[in-house]
């Protein structure tokens, strides 16, 4: 790494199990085992400061690749050529995926990682207390990263033998939460300060492709719904009390590689209410919302009651909206009129009781 082009992380609010993760200009990470260089990368520790077994975990990423140190603190290495499983190792995930790794001694013993992943650059070295490593991950090999994605969930657990003879693990540490990165951190703190909100107000946190090759992060704070990637935009939620929010799901409605943010909740007005179904997308400028149906009414003890599924359609998901549950309200006794900023409920007594809506980008069309 060279230490005088790296660009340090951006000041922010870290959560405890979160692992902070800085841009580095392309080219200026250099593997070859050694900490000295990341001394000025803020990171998080494991186990304490234990000689033990302990370790430091930091993170720098450039346009292509994800680097990380693994800094062990251990009294006594164990490794043989044959890297068995009781040996002193790491084990990775990143998104979901799990690597193996036996650290080498920039000597004699060399680096072993399981399974193999294309691209991937290892370094590791002992050091006057411990041993280190240092990998250089690309992040098309990384599941869930997508160009603008906030955040990519990890843990990492070192395993400890002290005994050349039996070769078995006797102790383990680890750590796990979300590596963040700089530019989203950025603009979430940026989108929580010109709402006047804090992180505590964040009621839902979820990640969102919003393309085939990007991704950001979609989160509920306050009265707002926001997408939060290097930049924000947002809106009022359509609610206006949490207990009226009835379900949150994430789909990739289209089959396009964009995820779509569907919401049912509960609309109260003159001493009524009705339960909707919306669905929002996603721009780099505004959220839309692309679609929206009355799934409930409901007067005093009086309600109606549609229901609702998800069914996929290879990489598409439809929304299937039946007839449900009539309780008070009968044919003879229901005189609301249809809804004219939504589609309007199914009721059971009616000729309409089932409808399936395919959607296409940011329109549906009704099957």
């Amino acid at each position: 790494m060279k230490p005088l082009i790296l660009l340090l992380f951006l000041a922010g609010t870290v959560r405890a199990a979160d692992l902070p993760c800085g841009p580095a200009e392309k080219g200026a990470v250099e593997l070859d085992g050694m900490t000295d260089d990341w001394k000025e990368v803020e990171g998080i520790d494991a186990g304490g400061r234990d000689s033990n077994l302990s370790f430091t975990l930091k993170c720098n990423v450039d346009p292509t690749t994800l680097y990380l140190l693994i800094d062990v603190r251990d009294n006594y290495f164990v490794r043989t050529k044959a890297a068995r499983p009781g040996e002193d190792h790491l084990e990775l995930t990143l998104g979901g995926k799990k690597l193996h790794i036996y650290p080498g001694n920039a000597g004699d013993l060399k680096d072993k990682v399981t399974p193999l992943m294309k691209g991937l650059k290892i370094a590791s070295a002992l050091q006057e207390k411990g041993w280190a490593i240092e990998l250089g991950i690309p992040l098309a090999q990384v599941p869930g990263y997508k160009t603008g994605s906030p955040s990519v969930t990890f843990n990492a657990k070192v395993a400890d033998c002290d005994s050349k003879t039996t070769l078995k693990t006797e102790r383990t540490v680890d750590s796990s939460g979300n590596i963040t990165f700089a530019e989203g951190e950025s603009a979430l703190a940026g989108f929580l300060q010109e709402r006047r909100l804090k992180k505590s107000d964040i009621f839902f946190d979820q990640g969102i492709a919003l393309g085939r090759k990007a991704g950001g992060r979609v989160i509920m704070a306050g009265r707002y719904l926001a997408a939060i990637t290097d930049g924000y935009v947002y809106m009022e939620l359509p609610f206006h009390d949490r207990k009226d929010l009835k379900e949150t799901k994430v789909f990739d409605l289209a089959g396009d590689g964009r995820g779509a943010l569907v919401l049912r909740y509960v609309e109260r007005a003159g001493g009524g209410a009705r339960e909707l179904l919306s669905v929002y997308r996603f721009d780099a400028d505004k959220v839309n919302r692309v679609f929206m149906a009355e799934v409930g009414k409901s007067q005093g003890a009086n309600r109606i009651d549609d229901k609702v599924s998800y069914v996929r359609r290879g990489k598409a998901t439809d929304i299937l909206i039946e007839t449900g549950s009539a309780a008070g309200f009968s044919q003879a006794t229901y005189h609301e009129s249809p809804a004219e900023d939504a589609i309007p409920v199914l009721l059971p007594w009616g000729d309409d009781r089932r409808a399936r809506y395919q959607f296409r980008g940011d329109e549906y069309l009704r099957q």
